[in-house]
């Protein structure tokens, strides 16, 4: 009687890692990829695309005149935009960790609706960390998003030396990192759907782990 609990227990522990080890090992293993072909074929990503468009509308900023309030509200609507993601991800973070320090909230939820795997609260508590540990790696993402949107606003304003033609290449740099940061805060939202979901057992993990990959190809090679 006691070896078959072993038994059940010991499958349930490597059911649990096998799944966990699957999803995690998927989206690592696109995003490495989707970081190798941004670099090496930008234009075959919208993300690459749309770097070079960035790219293409900061120097014309900068070289046209007229165009500087243009140029603010633009940034100031990105801005807002990341304003925005990042108080939810700060509000989702610290609910996250209410509902994790709640110790009736995690039983509950293991009792429930957790399908197969391991049901160990201590478990549990480590799944709901994490899910708060990239939440708090999004609002990061997003605060840096708007430091560097910001510092974009100043540099396409400053006027170039005397004598000398309007370069926009500090612009353009900040633009382009305000802009990794903003995808990298929104990956970290995509990345933590199975995670969420993993609170349920690892069959939703790998499942939402197989379609979150899925969504993000096709956003990430988005033409329209």
């Amino acid at each position: 009687m006691v070896n078959n609990v072993a038994s059940i227990v010991i499958s349930a522990e490597t059911f649990e890692l096998s799944l966990a080890g699957a999803a995690f090992s998927l989206l690592l293993v696109y995003h490495l990829y989707h970081a190798w072909e941004v670099r090496a074929h930008p234009g075959r990503t919208s993300f690459g695309r749309n770097s070079q468009a960035r790219a293409r509308w900061a120097e014309h900023v900068v070289q046209t005149t007229g165009t500087e309030i243009l140029a603010v509200q633009t940034l100031r609507n990105l801005t807002m935009g990341a304003t925005l993601l990042a108080s939810t991800a700060i509000v989702l973070a610290l609910g996250i960790l209410s509902f994790a320090l709640s110790s009736d909230g995690v039983d509950q939820l293991n009792s429930i609706v957790h399908i197969a795997g391991v049901r160990s609260h201590t478990l549990a508590i480590s799944k709901a960390l994490l899910a708060v540990l990239i939440y708090l790696i999004g609002f990061v993402s997003f605060s840096l998003c708007i430091r560097f949107y910001n510092h974009a606003a100043f540099l396409l304003n400053v006027p170039p030396p005397e004598g000398a033609s309007p370069d926009p290449t500090a612009a353009m740099h900040a633009i382009s990192r305000g802009a990794g940061a903003y995808n990298f805060g929104m990956r970290s939202y995509y990345v933590s759907i199975p995670l969420m979901l993993w609170l349920l057992g690892p069959i939703w993990l790998f499942f939402g782990a197989v379609m979150m990959t899925l969504l993000i190809y096709r956003l990430d090679h988005d033409y329209g």
